[in-house]
């Protein structure tokens, strides 16, 4: 059971309302990822969670308040219950806040105030450029879910990243896709969720062939945590900043074999999930063809980065994903213990095909 208790001169407030959400991102976090917005919150609402959003207010650097938001879902009550940001699949919640407010002493206070609450445990995930900060913060009985993020800096542009970043494979990849007469469809209204889905459903089916654990319980445990309701919601609910790309093969029918969820927010995209035909998109290239568009369009809207989500090194996901030239990151999310934790609710780690924060 945690000994941590509330922070002391701290203002906490739950939940935290839209307006106060949005005027912290616009004016002190801009460089918050689409997952820290009351948008997708609302889409992690609509699978089983309640809004328990937290915002900590200090009065002090000269009477300036500084203020952390702390993005925050609860499920279940009393000692069932649990506390997330986001839950696991849902990718970054951590803290929404200007950069230089987030110091050691009050992110120590944050992580007083989540261990007290009245949960088995809260999970949380910080940022992948904060993790250093956590790692040094969380409780000695906090179970670590280790991650490697891979993100591609785009600030030199298109031609910088073709020449210097990406390997010769997907050089070679991009001009066959293009002889193959691939039909590609972005869309940003969900209209392409069903097709997305039963690319996905292919791509459970191959993760469950390739684990060493039984195929059933696999297909199982990512289905459950993945459920099409799931991206629907994502795409309802961050509405054009949710961008599927399709790629169907040449022909009269032109079935679908590969595509791409991409998250928009400002000066970064996240390449969110993705889902393939294995046979016909390995012929046409089609999934590092898609990945390359994305890339060209993010690089032609400005964009600075393109968070490229977690794997674990020496997969194949990994590989695939470090051929395009991205740094890694070695960051983690962690369970914490709360006020009604037992020995019990300890949470194994488990390595699942990963494709996404």
């Amino acid at each position: 059971m945690s000994e941590y208790g509330p922070p002391d001169g701290v203002d906490v407030r739950t939940p935290v309302p839209d307006e106060v959400w949005r005027r912290l991102l616009g004016q002190e976090a801009r460089d918050a990822l689409p997952s820290q917005t009351p948008a997708w919150r609302d889409a992690v609402c609509t699978h089983g969670w309640q809004d328990a959003s937290r915002l900590y207010i200090w009065g002090d650097n000269g009477g300036d308040a500084v203020q952390i938001l702390v993005p925050l879902v609860r499920s279940g009550t009393g000692r069932a219950a649990e506390y997330a940001s986001w839950p696991v699949g849902w990718g970054v919640g951590g803290v929404v806040a200007a950069p230089e407010a987030v110091t050691a002493a009050r992110a120590g206070a944050v992580l007083r105030d989540l261990a007290s609450l009245p949960a088995r445990r809260i999970y949380l995930r910080p940022p992948p450029a904060s993790t250093a900060l956590w790692d040094g913060l969380v409780p000695p009985d906090a179970v670590r879910n280790p991650r490697m993020t891979q993100v591609l800096d785009l600030r030199e542009g298109l031609d910088h990243l073709w020449r210097r970043r990406f390997h010769a494979n997907v050089r070679n990849a991009v001009r066959r896709a293009e002889r193959a007469g691939l039909t590609i469809e972005q869309d940003a209204t969900g209209r392409l969720i069903p097709d997305f889905y039963r690319l996905f459903e292919l791509s459970i089916d191959r993760w469950a062939e390739q684990s060493d654990e039984s195929d059933v319980e696999v297909r199982r445990r990512v289905r459950e945590k993945n459920p099409q309701s799931k991206f629907a919601a994502v795409a309802r609910h961050l509405g054009p900043d949710c961008h599927v790309w399709l790629a169907r093969r040449a022909g009269e029918h032109g079935e679908p074999v590969a595509a791409l969820l991409a998250l928009h927010r400002g000066p970064h995209v996240v390449y969110w999930q993705a889902a393939m035909d294995k046979a016909p998109a390995a012929r046409t290239k089609a999934a590092t063809y898609l990945l390359y568009l994305l890339i060209e369009d993010a690089c032609a809207r400005g964009a600075r980065s393109l968070h490229m989500g977690d794997t674990y090194p020496g997969t194949s996901v990994t590989t695939f994903k470090e051929a395009f030239g991205p740094d890694a990151y070695h960051t983690a999310g962690y369970w914490i213990p709360g006020s009604a934790a037992s020995a019990a609710d300890a949470v194994p780690v488990r390595k699942e095909g990963i494709t996404t924060p």
